[in-house]
């Protein structure tokens, strides 16, 4: 074939550079981790011995490759002046401590904020105390303590409550009347009168 009839440049020596173009500068680098990686490997198979390759992304994210492991060589190397049985496994326990310390940190954050949320709670009893509006819960309290405006609503909240019950009866008696089935003995045919404010 002549050198005429070649449709593309082949592979060419590129000037060593930083890449200005971002996008080309991450496929390079995924590119050519995956390349160094290869000759790593063949490193270590070929000459036997163990190796760790870190490198971080553009983006700043860390790839690593070791072998027989990323954490053996680690260790090994951490410990370089201890004999192989008298090693700890020192990344990983200062991984561990560091993780404790940044969930103890979390840990500390949400309490802090837990006693906010208490204080304000706090704060807003005691300011509704001093304004004479103390927080009661109206089916707590005997109605002889209650002043004339909680004594309405408990007035309207009992309406409500007997307007609900007369809805549910009137259901069930729906739903009993079109299954045209003999009423049970406990379901009296006739029922009392609606009691409650203004209903009677």
């Amino acid at each position: 074939m002549a050198s005429s009839d070649k449709k593309t440049k082949g592979k060419q020596k590129i000037e060593i550079k930083i890449i200005e173009n971002a996008d080309d500068r991450l496929i390079a680098f995924s590119k050519r981790r995956t390349g160094i990686y290869k000759k790593i490997s063949e490193l270590s198979i070929l000459c036997g011995g163990e190796i760790l390759f870190i490198i971080f992304s553009p983006a700043g994210k860390p790839y690593s490759f070791g072998h027989p492991s990323v954490e053996s060589v680690a260790k090994r190397f951490s410990n370089a002046g201890q004999h192989p049985e008298e090693t700890t496994d020192a990344p990983v326990e200062t991984y561990r401590k560091e993780r404790i310390n940044l969930l103890v940190q979390d840990f500390t954050d949400v309490q802090d904020q837990l006693d906010v949320i208490k204080e304000k709670q706090m704060e807003i009893a005691l300011a509704q105390r001093s304004h004479g509006t103390e927080i009661r819960h109206w089916w707590k309290a005997p109605i002889g303590q209650l002043n004339v405006n909680e004594l309405y609503e408990q007035d309207e909240r009992f309406a409500e409550f007997n307007k609900l019950i007369s809805i549910t009866r009137n259901k069930k008696i729906a739903t009993i009347s079109s299954m045209q089935a003999p009423m049970d003995e406990d379901v009296p045919s006739s029922f009392p009168p609606i009691y409650g404010p203004n209903l009677q």
